[in-house]
């Protein structure tokens, strides 16, 4: 690009347009929003297999559960009566966790995404916020201060992950207010129930995904809460 001045031929830069980001990876982060429960789930299980990692395996089908609970749940939902659905098969293919069939309509009341989506981030709320509060001996500092550190990281990344997937599954148009919160409701509260149960059932083994408590060893963890399911 040339201009004129004080009577010489100048040549100036052309600044460059912003380009538009390509559609393959919009599509690409598209989809791993969509799926993220899915791969949560699948992902879970297939490398606790692998890795022998028990706790993996036991969340993996905590989320089995959920799934069949919020499904159930739409299931009255859509008895009862009302607009809960969407109906389009692009809705169903863009939206939904199942895969879709020709027919189907996009049911947002409870919202099967954000129901898994809650249960694995409030199950490793819950986890964390275990190792942090979690009781030791004093002569255990080292110990101690890597596991709270370990607690308050894991702790801090869930909120932030929590609250960027469900403002970024919003703005998607997939999902109504009262879907989402019906949907959070099942997912938090079976979390804090599968984790309260695995805890009955192995104390600091089963419901610990963080791998961290059982890694102290038993000298170093006092346990003042009966345990109902431990063989004596």
């Amino acid at each position: 690009m040339f201009h004129l001045k004080d009577g010489h031929i100048l040549k100036t830069a052309v600044p460059n347009k912003e380009e538009p980001m390509p559609s393959t990876v919009v599509e690409m982060l598209s989809g791993i929003l969509r799926l993220f429960p899915n791969m949560m789930m699948i992902t879970l299980f297939v490398v606790g297999m692998a890795t022998g990692k028990i706790p993996w395996i036991l969340i993996a089908l905590g989320g089995f559960v959920v799934a069949l609970a919020t499904i159930s749940f739409q299931y009255v939902a859509s008895k009862i009566g009302g607009d809960r659905t969407i109906p389009g098969f692009d809705v169903v293919e863009a939206c939904s966790l199942i895969p879709p069939m020709k027919g189907d309509d996009y049911v947002y009341t409870p919202s099967l995404w954000v129901a898994l989506t809650t249960f694995f981030l409030t199950y490793i709320l819950v986890n964390a916020t275990n190792i942090y509060t979690a009781k030791g001996n004093s002569r255990d500092v080292m110990a101690i201060q890597q596991r709270k550190g370990i607690g308050m990281i894991s702790i801090f990344s869930v909120v932030i992950l929590f609250l960027f997937l469900m403002i970024a599954r919003y703005f998607t148009n997939c999902e109504q207010i009262a879907g989402m919160i019906f949907g959070a409701l099942i997912g938090g509260g079976i979390a804090y129930g599968w984790w309260q149960l695995l805890s009955a059932c192995g104390a600091d083994v089963y419901p610990d995904i963080h791998g961290v408590m059982i890694g102290l060893g038993p000298a170093s963890l006092r346990i003042d809460k009966p345990v109902i399911c431990m063989k004596k």
